[in-house]
């Protein structure tokens, strides 16, 4: 069992705390366009592609111990593998790139076309030979998602795809359910492909933010993720906090990831945003003010990613 990242294959022991969901670089604004200047008051908030910019953005999660990141940009949100390679190289940090296709409005029109075996054909390649003949290697599948409270036909077929390349190659993968508690639903599709649901993160379940729906995500041996951690317009931390104590009472600390999500502009320090390291230098502290002890924060930053990501 070995992780791949952008520059090989590592060791699971050599992961280390792990953000779980982030971007580095991506471009969500030539799609989305306009619709960030209503949303954020910048027009370009949606376009990351300032390498050096996030070289230096990434020396505070590292000063704050990190040591991985999980960068779930897929290619229609114009995922640069070189550009991966070259910030993990510049960091030192262990750069772990997805693949598949995203959701709704970013899909690209062949996703009408081809079907779920077909995709499921380029999944794999991205995992096992490299994306866009760079021999740069996924190492996650996704993320994909669905747009609204609903998984629509062409999001279905990624699923089914992603499920496809999964049973193929052991690759976890990691999906978008944003604000509605559409993650149940995939994880239907995902299992009756006849994947392993110990192996699927539901990702955003912090945005929808009911035990009983996080709840049923873990008794299906999923994982939960909180990966909009420090995103106050969507729930305050202490919100975050007060749910998450109570899904580790109930037993599921090994199957928690967390994590922020950058993937705006406005999300830097540069900015004035929560920065990559929101959740290691004020997330996990206020976790231990609260009780959590050391061992269950170990496992839900170092222990559960490591073993997700291990295929």
């Amino acid at each position: 069992m070995q992780i791949m990242t952008v520059l090989g294959p590592i060791s699971p022991d050599e992961l280390g705390v792990t953000a779980a969901h982030e971007h580095l670089i991506l471009d969500s604004y030539y799609v989305s366009g306009d619709a960030f200047l209503a949303w954020t008051g910048c027009m370009a908030d949606g376009l990351l592609i300032d390498e050096a910019l996030i070289i230096d953005e990434l020396a505070y999660f590292q000063k704050a111990g990190g040591r991985s990141v999980v960068e779930v940009t897929t290619p229609d949100l114009r995922r640069n593998p070189q550009g991966l390679k070259r910030i993990a190289e510049a960091t030192g940090l262990n750069v772990i790139m997805g693949c598949g296709w995203y959701r709704g409005p970013f899909l690209p029109e062949r996703i009408e076309r081809a079907n779920a075996n077909e995709l499921a054909a380029e999944i794999v390649r991205d995992l096992t030979e490299g994306a866009d003949d760079t021999g740069i290697r996924a190492g996650i599948i996704g993320e994909i998602g669905a747009d609204k409270d609903y998984i629509a036909p062409a999001e279905e077929r990624v699923f089914r795809a992603a499920a496809r390349a999964h049973n193929q190659t052991g690759a976890a993968i990691t999906t978008h359910a944003f604000l509605y508690p559409v993650g149940l639903d995939q994880l239907d599709i995902l299992e009756e492909e006849g994947a392993d649901l110990r192996r699927v993160i539901v990702g955003h379940c912090d945005t929808y933010l009911s035990l009983d729906y996080h709840e049923a995500i873990a008794k299906r041996g999923a994982y939960v993720q909180y990966d909009d951690i420090g995103k106050r317009y969507h729930c305050p931390d202490e919100r975050r906090i007060a749910a998450l104590i109570e899904l580790l009472r109930r037993g599921y600390v090994s199957q928690i990831l967390l994590s922020s999500d950058v993937c705006l502009r406005s999300h830097l320090h540069l900015n004035g945003g929560i920065g990559y390291d929101h959740v290691l230098a004020k997330f996990l502290p206020a976790l231990r003010e609260a009780g959590v002890s050391e061992e269950q924060i170990e496992m839900m930053t170092v222990e559960n990613p490591k073993r997700v990501l291990a295929f």
